[in-house]
């Protein structure tokens, strides 16, 4: 189908937003008809290539810095936009708002509640909420990884220097990854009060064994957030195993959502614990000020604040939708082949040196890796810039590697080209 005629059926370049909604939905069942009879594998991911406006000659490797949109996100924020123009009014659609949150709690295992997660902005954010909502004070402790991203680091950082908070640090165990559960008992003290890791790193895609370090810190009653960023619409997740206080991440990477959209889980047990620090209408469920009093709304909405983009949230739940059609699992496993083709490919590569875990169960599909004698910024260039195949560098933890991350719009063809390209470096 000529992209003109695709977009057009979408009502991305309709003048009506009556038309365009009834394009939409005539657009969104002829993709799930499509992806139901796809009769192979190659077929059906070609289907799902074709929702994205990438060039035909382009390789889109960088997930783990930003998904990109398919064409059903794009519409749904453009018709929700037009749609609130034609009688413009504040506040935003409240069952709209808890479908969306209903959608994304089923993301996270079937005892998560929707009145456990806030609807935020980033998971930077939703890091930021937790870090200065727990009321930690000077000398406390916060165990984190050498692999985190500035998302983390930077507000840590903030607190080491203006409150006096402690930062202890441990570098991945990239061979045992169950070892990381020892290198963090390792540095707990009295002092200790929070364990602030990534659930997959940014850096080499490490899976960190997120069930046994949330025993260690519930036996050693600590409280333990996790930075899921690179995990949901990555990896499976299911809150229900892990004991996890904490959870947040992105709408804009795996999920292929908009910026700007976000997600906070604070356990219903936590909600009086974890003090908003930043309030506005919404967040309060009644106030008082000439008594000074305020009433928390009873759930996690209480993070929440002021005027909201709700298109761009509706846009969101349509990439739930989006990745629930194509199948959970079937994305899983398709990004996990590519990956390990590609590992397996680079392991054929003299002078190539692969980042990321030795173990299997410990790899997801962001991989990491240098070619001797080049510098990763140059071998990062060549390779966007020469090959139209686009990856990052990974400064973070010393790294010093040019990472690859694999998802829905990316094929078999694309491995090979990459693999060809970094071979030609290598030799």
């Amino acid at each position: 189908m000529k992209r003109r005629n695709f977009l057009a059926t979408l009502g991305l370049i309709s003048g009506s937003a009556l038309t365009g909604k009834i394009n939409n939905l005539k657009a969104w069942l002829r993709f799930e008809n499509e992806i139901s009879t796809a009769t192979d594998e190659q077929k059906l991911w070609q289907v799902v290539r074709e929702q994205f406006l990438f060039p035909d000659d382009y390789a889109y490797l960088n997930t783990g810095g930003i998904g990109a949109q398919p064409l059903a996100v794009l519409n749904t924020v453009e018709q929700k936009t037009r749609q609130e123009q034609i009688h413009p009014r504040p506040g935003h659609d409240f069952e709209e708002w808890w479908d969306v949150k209903a959608k994304l709690a089923s993301l996270l295992g079937s005892e998560v509640k929707k009145e456990e997660l806030a609807l935020i902005s980033t998971a930077t954010e939703g890091i930021n909420i937790v870090l200065n909502g727990l009321g930690l004070r000077r000398g406390d402790e916060i165990i984190t990884s050498t692999h985190e991203h500035a998302a983390l680091n930077v507000p840590l950082a903030n607190m080491a220097q203006h409150d006096g908070i402690v930062i202890k640090t441990f570098e991945p165990d990239m061979k045992n990854g169950l070892g990381n559960v020892s290198r963090i008992e390792k540095l707990i003290s009295p002092k200790t009060k929070l364990i602030f890791i990534s659930h997959v790193t940014c850096t080499t895609g490490q899976l960190l064994p997120i069930a046994e370090i949330g025993e260690l810190a519930r036996a050693k009653k600590i409280w333990f957030a996790v930075d899921a960023a690179q995990a949901v619409g990555n990896v499976n997740v299911n809150l229900n195993q892990f004991n996890v206080d904490f959870y947040t991440f992105s709408g804009h990477k795996w999920l292929l959502g908009p910026k700007r959209t976000g997600v906070l889980m604070v356990r219903e047990k936590l909600l009086d614990t974890l003090r908003p620090t930043v309030t506005g209408a919404y967040s309060d469920d009644g106030f008082d000020l000439e008594k000074g009093t305020i009433k928390f709304h009873p759930t996690a909405q209480r993070y929440e604040y002021a005027t909201q983009n709700d298109a761009l949230f509706e846009g969101l739940g349509a990439a739930v939708d989006f990745l629930n059609t194509i199948g959970r699992k079937r994305i899983t496993d398709h990004n996990r082949k590519l990956a390990e083709k590609f590992y397996q490919g680079l392991n054929a590569i003299p002078g190539v040196k692969i980042c990321s875990p030795e173990q299997e169960d410990f790899r997801t599909s962001i991989l990491a890796f240098k070619v001797d004698g080049r510098d990763f910024r140059k071998v990062a260039s060549y390779l966007t810039d020469k090959k139209n195949l686009r990856v990052r560098v990974v400064p973070e933890g010393n790294v010093n590697g040019v990472r690859v991350s694999f998802h829905v719009y990316n094929n078999e063809t694309e491995v090979d080209r990459l693999l060809n390209a970094i071979n030609s470096m290598a030799g």
